[in-house]
């Protein structure tokens, strides 16, 4: 690991990546507090978490098709400080509240947040593929987003009841313009391309590039598959706790913090391991996620399903970070940016599936059958994985666009054709 910090390029990118996952996970935190309390209604959390997550998802993939060839140096410091400058807004629509801009603001934050991943991932490829470490920075990265998935709500909370609403959102707008001023003097950064084509028509370019592609197609179809099943526990587990196994807020608290802390070993666990081929990493996630989520199930006490948690969440913390390294291993460089906008997309809509769906099954069958609804189609996922994916050395790109996979991967037989409906 030493290896790839040793790249000033993609150490200021690490830097922005976890200072935007910790603001995303405070600001999340602090508006979705401001939303309920403002108006006392469920419908009104929904409609936040629509609009700042679901119908970015829809939006973002097109403007990052307008951006994508621009110079990556001027538009992400560009974006976060747009997003900077969305928080502050953000801050004085709190202090007037009224529900329609606040939900309005939030959805432009989500648009420019989505997209500004989408480059900034497309931005670490092409930094770490020449010199070989894309693995070893995926792994550390993904290292950096579990710690803030685990410890940001809890500093989002923090700051909430010491400063208030209104003072973690200013506390954002800060964060963002610090993440602008490390990428703005970030130097080994790549250029835009040098001739430009017309920016009509490259999201519809980008899509039936996807399909034309079998292998990227059947990643990113199984992976949104995989995402409503690894989802369907998130709206379950605070019933669960309180109702099944009656261990009240603290069993709740305990079983986030189970899977936060199982992600960051699974993050460890992909850094240990990450020269395995692509079958064996995504498969083992999912399989792990599928037994989690059968353990939490059948559960007796607490104990039992904080172990069930736990490795689940190692299971997402190895699976995440193999699909998307594996997906970039694939596309050439001139797809980067676009179909990295479309990963995005699924990762933001998907879980809103597997929210809807984990909250019906509870609601009509209870919190038990929904965890194993979760880990019988984890299960399923495991199984389409190792079928779909066979083993084989690989080359990223088209004619040269990207160095050969030095490890085992994987390439796709006449099976794909028959698991579309995985979509």
């Amino acid at each position: 690991m030493s290896r790839v910090l040793r790249l000033p390029a993609y150490r200021r990118l690490l830097a922005a990546y976890t200072l935007n996952e910790l603001a995303w996970s405070v600001g999340t935190l602090a508006l979705a507090v401001l939303v309920y309390r403002r108006t006392g209604s469920v419908i009104g959390s929904a409609a936040f978490f629509l609009c700042s997550q679901f119908f970015p998802a829809l939006i973002s993939p097109a403007v990052v098709a307008r951006l994508d060839q621009r110079d990556p140096r001027r538009v992400l410091p560009a974006l976060y400080g747009l997003e900077g400058l969305l928080f502050l807004f953000l801050a004085w629509a709190a202090s007037r509240f009224s529900l329609l801009p606040v939900l309005a603001l939030a959805m432009a934050d989500g648009v420019v947040a989505v997209t500004a991943r989408a480059l900034s991932r497309a931005a670490t490829v092409e930094v770490l593929t020449p010199a070989g470490l894309l693995r070893e920075g995926n792994a550390l990265t993904n290292a950096a987003f579990s710690v803030c998935f685990m410890v940001g709500p809890a500093v989002g909370g923090v700051v909430v009841v010491a400063g208030g609403t209104i003072a973690a959102l200013l506390a954002n707008g800060g964060l963002f313009a610090v993440i602008a001023v490390i990428l703005v003097t970030a130097g080994g950064l790549p250029g835009g391309v040098s001739e430009r084509a017309p920016a009509a028509g490259r999201l519809r370019a980008a899509i039936a590039h996807v399909r034309g592609d079998p292998e990227v197609r059947a990643l990113l179809t199984m992976q949104a598959a995989a995402l409503v099943f690894f989802t369907i526990s998130i709206p379950v587990e605070v019933v669960f706790a309180q109702h099944s196994l009656h261990a009240g807020a603290g069993g709740y608290g305990a079983l986030l913090s189970a899977w936060g802390a199982g992600a960051v070993a699974g993050s460890a666990v992909y850094a240990r391991w990450r020269v395995a081929s692509a079958r064996v990493l995504i498969a083992g996630g999912a399989a792990a996620l599928g037994v989690g989520f059968v353990v939490m199930a059948t559960a007796p006490s607490l104990v039992v399903a904080v172990i069930g948690s736990a490795l689940a969440g190692i299971g997402n913390g190895v699976e995440s970070v193999a699909a998307r390294t594996t997906i970039q291993e694939r596309t050439p460089d001139r797809w980067m940016a676009r179909v990295m906008g479309l990963n995005e997309a699924i990762t933001q809509a998907a879980p809103g599936v597997g929210i809807v769906l984990g909250g019906l099954i509870a609601a009509l069958t209870g919190p038990r059958v929904a965890f194993a609804v979760a880990g019988a189609g984890s299960l399923a996922i495991t199984g389409v994985v190792w079928v779909v994916l066979r083993p084989r050395a690989a080359v990223r790109g088209e004619s040269g666009d990207g160095p050969p996979d030095s490890e085992a991967s994987g390439t796709l037989t006449a099976a794909v054709s028959n698991h579309q409906t995985l979509a």
